[in-house]
């Protein structure tokens, strides 16, 4: 009689079983003693992928995405007449700002951290959004009215800033580990 150290529980059912039974004798699985050890493969696939949520290198990237947006949004149209940080042109350099913010804090934080600069992005719209909304000056009415965005355009807005930095924290990474000296990885 096997003692119950040596025997196999099933991983589908939780049976106990005898340590030469090939299948489960409660519900027909297959049996398999599980290992510790990974393939080569499977190894490489768990060093690309994150495996936890570090919520300070979230508010780091809260910090520099909000410290980015004010530049582009307050500095700039200070310094430059023309910069009107409204309309189709702004969302493109704002597309860039969150691009820029997920690549820096993926380049510098350790480890894999990709959803750290989205959660700070999505964040950092907030602010963002409030103080668009409330600086947008509106155009007098013998001019057409001002160009204002309506709330789902700036939560779709912010959506995609999310997204982009995401893709920034992949960049970031990549350029963590070209500067790092660690060859990249071949897929």
């Amino acid at each position: 009689m096997a003692t119950e150290k040596d025997q196999i529980v099933c991983h589908v059912c939780g049976f106990k079983n005898d340590p030469k039974s090939e299948r489960c004798v409660s519900c027909g699985a297959k049996l398999e003693e599980l290992s510790g050890a990974y393939s080569a493969e499977e190894e490489l696939r768990k060093k690309s992928q994150q495996e936890g949520f570090d919520i300070k290198w979230a508010a780091i990237a809260f910090v520099i995405h909000l410290a980015l947006q004010a530049t582009v949004l307050v500095a700039l149209p200070m310094a430059i007449d023309a910069y009107d940080p409204q309309g189709f042109s702004a969302l493109m350099v704002s597309i860039a700002v969150w691009l820029f913010g997920g690549i820096i804090v993926g380049w510098l934080s350790p480890g894999k951290t990709f959803l750290e600069p989205a959660a700070g992005a999505l964040v950092a719209v907030v602010p963002t959004v409030w103080y668009l909304v409330q600086n947008t000056p509106a155009a007098p009415e013998h001019l057409g009215g001002g160009f204002q965005l309506t709330m789902p355009a700036y939560v779709i807005g912010g959506l995609l800033g999310g997204m982009v930095s995401l893709f920034g924290a992949f960049l970031g990474e990549k350029l963590q580990d070209l500067t790092r000296g660690r060859a990249p990885k071949k897929r």
